[in-house]
């Protein structure tokens, strides 16, 4: 896996508590499921039809899977990968198949190696690898799991409806030049997020500030005096300019940047500096990446 592994499944829903209310049984169908297909359908392509290397492409994969799962887990290991007498021989599919059958390890943990192994094993097997994907996720659904697979990770569905709902169209509608300053910040803002660092709500509202000033400067509706962020939301909400946003939206607008934004743009002086929690981040970004989306959206 070429540079940093991406966080553990486990480690990026622990204030979720994905499967606490999962019923065991649920569990145990869906790893049977996806043990039984991952071993014939993914691991099972990766074997050479060459003695001497049979096993070299699976037990790279797995090998290199379980590490990264166990480093970002804090574990020395999740289970033990056996040898045979002649090294040629030895394949880890069993070792790694009994392990996300193995009801006395943590789902979470357990979701988060198959999530690296499928990852690693999906650059051999791209050719159907969308059809892997389709069938992992039927095991969810048939498990009654509220969890998705798509594009090589697994998410709570509430999340996966988000990411179908609000952050493809959103990355879509972005893309031509006059956007450039409004997906630069977002991406900071997720960077930020996603790395525990300083303030993402504040790059994620520059995001939604630079795309009403983009609205209303292709509109020409500009006039060179506007101070910050209001003013230019006055232009989008003029009736003179066919109101393009509604009062009751410019309303709702004003008050995120009076309420979120400013007071940590600004320095708190001898105060204690304002500071959101992660679940207000998220809850900042999402709201910027909305509106956003809705406002280029009507031009």
């Amino acid at each position: 896996m070429n540079g940093s592994p991406p966080q553990a499944f486990a480690n990026r829903y622990v204030a979720a508590k994905v499967f606490v209310a999962t019923p065991r049984e649920n569990l145990d169908r869906f790893f049977n499921s996806v043990a039984n297909f991952v071993g014939a359908e993914v691991l099972g392509r990766l074997v050479s039809g060459y003695e001497a290397v049979r096993f070299d492409a699976v037990n790279e994969a797995i090998s290199e899977a379980h590490r990264a799962a166990a480093m970002e887990l804090g574990k020395r290991g999740l289970f033990r990968m056996r040898e045979a007498m002649l090294s040629y021989k030895t394949c880890y599919i069993d070792d790694c198949l009994n392990y996300l059958v193995d009801g006395r390890q943590p789902a979470e943990e357990r979701l988060s190696f198959l999530e690296y192994l499928l990852m690693l094993c999906s650059r051999r097997l791209q050719h159907v690898w969308q059809v892997v994907e389709e069938r992992i996720d039927r095991f969810l659904k048939a498990s009654s799991l509220r969890i998705a697979y798509r594009e090589l990770t697994f998410r709570p569905v509430d999340a996966a409806l988000i990411e179908n709902e609000v952050h493809k169209p959103f990355w879509e509608l972005i893309e031509d030049r006059p956007w450039v300053n409004v997906r630069a910040d977002m991406e900071q803002a997720l960077a930020l997020r996603d790395s525990g660092g300083p303030d993402p709500a504040f790059y994620a509202a520059r995001a939604l500030e630079s795309a009403i000033k983009v609205i209303s400067n292709l509109n020409s509706w500009s006039t060179g005096h506007e101070k910050g962020a209001a003013s230019y939301i006055d232009n989008l909400v003029s009736q003179k300019n066919g109101r393009f946003v509604e009062v009751w939206e410019a309303d709702a607008l004003k008050h995120f940047f009076g309420k979120v934004r400013n007071p940590t743009a600004h320095g708190a002086g001898d105060a204690e500096q304002p500071r959101l929690g992660k679940h207000q981040a998220t809850w900042a970004i999402e709201f910027c990446m909305i509106w956003i989306k809705s406002l280029v959206g009507r031009m």
